[in-house]
């Protein structure tokens, strides 16, 4: 995964995560942390940084991350949902990690605590704990912490509205097989936007938005933007179609 960090909300007006990402700045007692979502293609989303290890962090999406133990691949592969580069830096062949252990010197981090999240059998985010040099080490008793934090933070982040949006995205793909495109002028319909505002919105042309519309009507067997955004907020009395499931 070779792109720049992508944001989802704005760091300062995610509250949620700034405040997950703050009090385990706090209970580990660590001044950096990076928090990511997870794509479907399990692609990092970074969507939260602080503290002075960050400070190379478009260096790690751009050149260092396929050298990482502790990547996105290597941590769901591996099934663990806490992992320690410390305990678990053998996740990478040994030519790996020693590459890697230079970024870490460069950035001036001597261990990370990685969490990872699932939701449905998926992993939806991860956050990284950067300890710097001159934080206390991660000892038993952190990893023992970390074990008993996992499921609540990972419960909290299943209200939030981005795993929310992207089940519910999933959903529409498998019951009515929308295609990326419909789903997203559907979710501006429901939002309430008018056809030339979406075509704006998404730089496509008027006529490619009705076209989109007919095809999403048909699909989810509604006759108007008032039962589409009723089936999408899933209102009593809309359900899918029997025989899609």
């Amino acid at each position: 995964m070779l792109q720049p960090p992508a944001m989802y909300p704005a760091p300062a007006l995610d509250e949620q995560i700034a405040q997950i990402r703050n009090v385990a700045l706090s209970v580990f007692q660590a001044g950096s942390a990076v928090f990511y979502w997870i794509d479907d293609d399990r692609s990092m989303v970074v969507a939260d940084t602080t503290g002075p290890c960050c400070r190379y962090i478009g260096r790690y999406l751009h050149d260092m991350q396929a050298f990482d133990p502790l990547n996105i691949d290597r941590l769901v592969s591996s099934g663990k949902r806490v992992a320690t580069m410390s305990h678990d830096r053998s996740l990478a062949p040994r030519s790996a990690f020693e590459r890697y252990s230079r970024y870490l010197s460069d950035s001036e981090i001597a261990d990370v605590l990685d969490f990872v999240f699932w939701q449905d059998d998926e992993p939806i985010a991860g956050l990284g704990i950067l300890k710097h040099r001159s934080d206390p080490l991660i000892c038993g008793e952190t990893l023992r912490v970390a074990q008993s934090m996992q499921p609540y933070i990972e419960y909290q982040l299943g209200r939030h509205p981005r795993p929310r949006d992207r089940r519910r995205q999933r959903e529409l793909q498998r019951v009515y097989g929308l295609t990326g495109r419909e789903i997203e002028i559907a979710e501006l319909i429901r939002d309430g936007l008018a056809n030339r505002d979406i075509a704006e919105t998404l730089n496509i042309g008027l006529g490619t938005v009705k076209t989109h519309l007919l095809h999403i009507f048909q699909k989810m067997e509604v006759s108007n933007r008032t039962m589409l955004s009723a089936r999408l907020a899933g209102e009593p009395g809309w359900t899918g179609p029997a025989d899609r499931n």
